[in-house]
């Protein structure tokens, strides 16, 4: 085997490594709708442009127009640098804060299939005429170095084919939605806690009566299509579905085939604006839900959120209000958190009904997502017993304030997308854990130009509980470390490390002899 041919296998091997972490970040950038993935390429210019395969291209280079006895030491030297960047982009599957792994979704692999095309020109382009094989090999470093905009091309290039896919996936699951007549649809929407509360809903309803909810990460209308036709039985009684919403109009396309008779507002936060324009755009998208709603449909709504009381909804359907901090239709007092979990009571306006409720959850968030559940569970006729029953059995979702026993250290894991309103309950239920208080984290990265004020106003809001803090990242954190700073936090308790390996060794070091509780918060899961 001849030094080109080894060098194809090498740049498969490398396009391999890159192209997973590149489809990793066209995915969760959505496809790249509204500009998502070329911003992000444009805001990480030093990863997208500065990457160490561009040497071994200008190696390729010179190889190929050289065409000298220094050619073959140019390739050798690019092998070298491939084999750096592939290290690189490992480390930082590592050490990146993501938002997730890739899924390899039917239309991934057909971008998959695409893509190979492009990397199979140079191939067959050499095997067809060996005398080309430094051209070709150059042309494959092209193709390499340039992946991340070529997956956009290739979106392009894909998207006839993808809209006769949907076209007919759409027309599938809008039949079989009109098959299921009497199916009766509980869309939830807002700016946080969709997911926690689709699952504290789907396992109350199940108490009931057969109950499907849309999977994990499924929250936009393709993924309302994907599970209508592949996961949804007829058979079932209750259809639960978190409604995703990134622009104005999509949870009107997405209630228009689910056809929802009970609604969820969990919440309206000032995130995300650039996707809406204005506050005002973006509250009413959230409406968007609640205002498709026929007159015997019925709205759960939260009384606490100014924003939800202000709006002035068009709809004549029911509106059931709840609350922590007011009396309404149901509210919730005398909230306890252990590190067993969350205790409350539940107050019916209705029936003048009094109940504790017991739950291994934790958070005020998740009181107000078990409220709303309970609102929705009495409206389609479940028993008190059963809702308590089904309360109990809640476990939170992974990396949702997740608490996780080490002996004496007792971790809090909230590494799910990080975002104010959260790290802020997770602050709340950390103050309330007995023993030695520590927070781990990354800081909040997902909010571009607000990134700063943020992690500096959850700087000051961490001095307040923590005893010890750990930072992960220098760079990252310099907002948060500003805050504890001016806060006046004691220096000497505050660590900064750069793997989250350092940050558990770390935990183990500190002396005392009181239960560790260490809440470890970022966007999203923390790996080494």
């Amino acid at each position: 085997m001849n030094i080109i041919a080894i060098s194809f296998l090498i740049l498969l091997l490398f396009n391999v490594i890159k192209g997973e972490f590149v489809l990793e970040k066209f995915q969760q950038n959505l496809y790249n709708e509204d500009y998502k993935y070329l911003n992000w390429t444009f805001n990480n210019k030093r990863i997208v442009f500065l990457s160490l395969d561009l040497i071994a291209l200008l190696c390729l280079l010179l190889a190929y127009l050289l065409n000298t006895n220094i050619s073959i030491p140019m390739i050798l030297i690019s092998w070298f640098f491939y084999f750096l960047e592939s290290c690189r982009i490992l480390s930082l599957k590592k050490i990146e804060i993501s938002k997730g792994k890739l899924i390899l979704s039917k239309r991934i692999k057909r971008i998959i299939i695409t893509l190979s095309l492009f990397y199979l020109f140079p191939l067959v382009l050499y095997l067809t005429n060996y005398e080309s094989g430094y051209f070709a090999l150059m042309i494959e470093g092209v193709f390499s170095y340039l992946l991340y905009y070529l997956v956009w091309l290739v979106k392009i290039l894909n998207k006839p084919l993808e809209k006769l896919i949907d076209h007919y996936n759409f027309e599938k699951a809008k039949e079989k939605r009109n098959r299921m007549g009497k199916l009766e649809v509980i869309g939830i929407t807002g700016t946080y806690g969709k997911s926690s509360t689709r699952q504290i809903v789907n396992t109350i309803l199940s108490e009931s009566a057969p109950c499907q909810a849309t999977p994990k990460n499924l929250n936009t209308i393709h993924g309302l299509i994907t599970t209508i036709n592949n996961y949804l039985d007829e058979r079932e009684k209750f259809f639960v579905v978190e409604m995703g919403s990134y622009k104005s109009g999509e949870v009107s396309a997405i209630c228009e085939l689910a056809k929802p008779k009970y609604a969820i507002l969990t919440n309206i936060e000032a995130i995300n604006l650039e996707s809406f324009g204005t506050m005002e755009h973006s509250i009413a998208a959230k409406f968007e839900l609640i205002e498709s709603l026929d007159q015997d449909g019925v709205a759960i709504l939260n009384q606490d959120d100014h924003r939800q009381v202000e709006y002035e909804i068009q709809s004549n359907c029911k509106k059931i209000w709840i609350s922590i901090d007011h009396e309404a239709d149901y509210w919730a007092t005398d909230i306890n958190y252990t590190k067993e979990g969350t205790q409350f009571v539940f107050h019916d306006r209705k029936t003048d009904l009094t109940y504790t409720v017991e739950t291994k959850v934790l958070g005020k968030h998740n009181v107000y997502h078990i409220l709303s559940a309970i609102a929705l569970a009495k409206e389609v006729g479940i028993e008190d017993e059963k809702i308590k029953r089904a309360i109990l059995k809640l476990r939170p979702l992974e990396n949702h304030l997740e608490l996780r026993n080490y002996g004496y250290m007792h971790q809090i894991n909230n590494t799910h997308r990080s975002n104010p309103q959260g790290a802020k309950n997770a602050l709340e239920v950390l103050d309330l854990m007995p023993g030695e208080k520590v927070v781990v984290t990354t800081g909040m990265q997902t909010f571009g130009e607000k990134c700063n004020e943020i992690n500096h106003i959850f700087g000051s809001q961490v001095a307040k509980v923590a005893n010890y803090v750990i930072l992960i990242g220098e760079k990252s954190t310099k907002s948060v470390f500003r805050g504890l700073m001016e806060s006046g936090f004691d220096k000497k308790k505050v660590y900064i490390v750069n793997r989250v390996h350092d940050a558990y060794t770390l935990l183990q070091e500190i002396k005392t002899k009181k239960e560790i509780y260490a809440l470890f918060e970022s966007d999203g899961d923390l790996k080494d």
